[in-house]
């Protein structure tokens, strides 16, 4: 589905947004824009990690009105790439990225407007991702040079590295999270003796523990981003061979489905210099995966709420384009930093509407939706609160999308309304989608059925 109407700005040093419902790209920098990573400060705004061919790592940040960019490294040959950057709620950003085959990080210095840049342990690897803990100490996966996956850590005194995974040929396409003092979790790729995703996570003891979650590809997955869900379930995006995946933990098993494939002709090129995707859940769990389409040719934008996939395409960005990051801010908006094709520039695209059922208009009340027992053993207990009297449908989804119940269609009063549902003895147990919908809205919310 193409919804998308595309106004396009090359303004190297600021980007104009109208009032619409509709996505807007523009470019960031015309001399640079290699494997970009994005993230958000406290006000929403756009901060982006990027490579200058042959010149180094470079930095930009958005005021709300334009954009300035700074080298975070200069470097006097090779490239600077593989960025991830992660910004803490204080608006200071740490940075990941590999340099000549060297894993670096750097950290800015707001007293003094400045970077310090740091080569930890003299690590060499490449495809490096970032985390902070709850003490923002950084943390950095990598694919080593000896092809295992390792963790190099700030302990608050020293640097400190463990090996992840030690299989032949693992820890490509890796894409970190950390949280609490020691935690950390990891989706990556395996190539040898068994292609295909694993997940590992390291728990409070400073221990690491690993599963595979999709086996059924012929070769390495690519493309791999990792985020958790408010349960603290992981979700991951990636591709196989000719298809866009997501995967998804429901507290007992993984759950695998296909996006797209080569069949609908828009799934993502696989291939050994393509990375991208990037994916993000909303406020309610509901993923969004920005990614690139058959050969790479366009920038494209996938999301589920719970009814299904949907897919538009925002920007084309002409062969070998793409290495895209996205972020969400608090209303759901997405924000996509990607490299544009051959001319190498730096792109923003960002849309100033949230994609899917749950954006109400501006003015319409919003209607409240609030599983209260969640995981639930029995009955699922809800409450839901109306701004005005009207018919109620309530509808039970599998995670494939398949209607398994309406527990619930009915006349309902304004304000605060109770509703329990008992599933069906037959049910298995495991994630659900419940949707409800009033007042030609729907909101929808994610559940977990334990027997």
């Amino acid at each position: 589905m193409t919804r998308a109407f595309i106004i396009y700005a090359v303004l190297a040093s600021s980007l104009l947004f109208t009032a619409s419902a509709e996505w807007f790209v523009g470019t960031v920098s015309t001399s640079g824009g290699q494997t970009p990573a994005i993230s958000l400060d406290s006000s929403g705004l756009p901060r982006i990690a990027y490579g200058r061919l042959a010149q180094g790592a470079k930095y930009a940040e958005y005021n709300g009105t334009n954009w300035s960019t700074e080298f975070i490294y200069e470097a006097y040959y090779g490239s600077c790439e593989y960025f991830d950057i992660i910004t803490e709620e204080s608006d200071v950003s740490h940075i990941s990225f590999s340099y000549c085959g060297c894993v670096y990080y750097a950290v800015q210095d707001p007293a003094l407007d400045s970077w310090s840049v740091e080569w930890p342990l003299t690590s060499y690897g490449e495809w490096n991702s970032i985390g902070l803990s709850s003490q923002n100490y950084p943390g950095i996966c990598f694919y080593s040079y000896v092809k295992n996956l390792q963790f190099e850590f700030w302990n608050g005194s020293q640097w400190t590295t463990q090996i992840v995974d030690a299989g032949t040929d693992t820890g490509n396409y890796n894409s970190m999270l950390r949280e609490g003092a020691n935690e950390a979790f990891v989706a990556y790729s395996m190539t040898q003796p068994t292609a295909g995703l694993k997940y590992a996570n390291r728990d409070d003891s400073e221990v690491w523990h690993t599963v595979f979650v999709d086996t059924s590809m012929t070769e390495e997955p690519i493309g791999i981003s990792l985020v958790r869900n408010g349960n603290g379930y992981p979700c991951v995006s990636y591709t196989a061979p000719g298809e866009l995946r997501y995967a998804e933990w429901d507290g007992s098993a993984w759950n695998v489905e296909t996006v797209l494939s080569l069949a609908t002709g828009d799934a993502k090129e696989t291939g050994a210099n393509v990375y991208d995707t990037s994916l993000a859940l909303t406020q309610y769990d509901h993923p969004r995966i920005a990614h690139c389409n058959l050969s790479g040719d366009s920038l494209s934008y996938s999301w589920n709420d719970g009814t299904g996939w949907q897919t538009e395409s925002i920007f084309p960005v002409g062969g070998g384009g793409g290495d895209l990051d996205l972020a969400l801010d608090s209303q759901d908006r997405p924000h996509i930093a990607f490299c544009a094709g051959q001319s190498g520039g730096l792109m923003y695209a960002y849309n100033d509407e949230a994609a899917g059922i749950e954006h109400n208009e501006a003015g319409i009340l919003p209607i409240n939706f609030n599983p209260l027992t969640n995981p639930f053993y029995g009955s699922l207990n809800l409450s839901f609160n109306l701004p005005e009297p009207c018919q109620v449908e309530l509808t039970v989804y599998d995670l494939q999308g398949r209607e398994v119940a309406s527990p619930l269609s009915e006349y309902r009063s304004q304000g605060s309304n109770l509703f329990s549902w008992t599933p069906d003895t037959l049910l298995p147990c495991g994630g659900y989608i419940i949707v409800l919908d009033a007042l030609g809205r729907a909101v929808s919310e994610k559940v977990v059925y334990l027997k």
